[in-house]
C-alpha cells in the first residue's frame, strides 16, 4: 500500500461525497441515525468492521433496562431513593454478566441494542415491520 497518490485521494474524496449524500438520504427516509445506517449496512454485507463497545451498551442501555436483575448478581437491590449504583458496582455486575453468559453476552447486548434502536426510532408500522423482517433475515 504506502501513500495514496493525489489521483487516488481525489477519486476517494469524490466517492465519499457521493456516499455521504446516499447515507444522508437513507437516514432521512428511514428516520434512523446515519451511523446506525452505516452499521446496519456493514453488518448486512458481512463486513462488520465497526468496533462494538459492549461495555457502553451494557452500562448505558442494558443495565438501565435490567437494573434489578443485574444488581441481584452482586446481592444488591435498587436504591430506595432511586439513585444510580456507582461505576464500581456496575463494573462488577458487568463482569458477572459476562461470566453468566460467556459464549453469548456479546449477542445478548447486540440484540438488546438493535431492538432498542428499532423500537425508539420514529417509524411507521410498515417501516417497523420491514426493519424487523430485515433484522430477522440477518439472524
Amino acid at each position: 500500500p504506502g501513500r495514496k497518490s493525489a489521483v487516488t485521494t481525489a477519486t476517494l474524496e469524490a466517492g465519499f461525497a457521493e456516499l455521504d449524500q446516499i447515507l444522508l438520504k437513507l437516514s432521512e427516509l428511514t428516520l434512523v441515525p446515519m451511523q446506525q445506517v452505516i452499521n446496519w449496512f456493514l453488518k448486512s454485507r458481512g463486513h462488520m468492521t465497526v468496533s462494538t463497545n459492549y461495555w457502553n451498551i451494557y452500562a448505558c442501555s442494558y443495565f438501565k433496562d435490567h437494573t434489578e436483575e443485574e444488581l441481584a448478581r452482586v446481592g444488591l437491590q435498587v436504591p430506595a431513593d432511586g439513585g444510580s449504583p456507582g461505576m464500581q458496582i456496575q463494573t462488577k455486575c458487568y463482569d458477572l454478566f459476562k461470566l453468566a453468559f460467556p459464549d453469548s453476552y456479546k449477542d445478548i447486548l447486540t440484540i438488546h441494542d438493535d431492538v432498542k434502536t428499532l423500537s425508539e426510532s420514529i417509524l411507521t408500522v410498515s417501516q417497523h415491520s420491514q426493519e424487523f423482517q430485515k433484522y430477522c433475515r440477518r439472524m
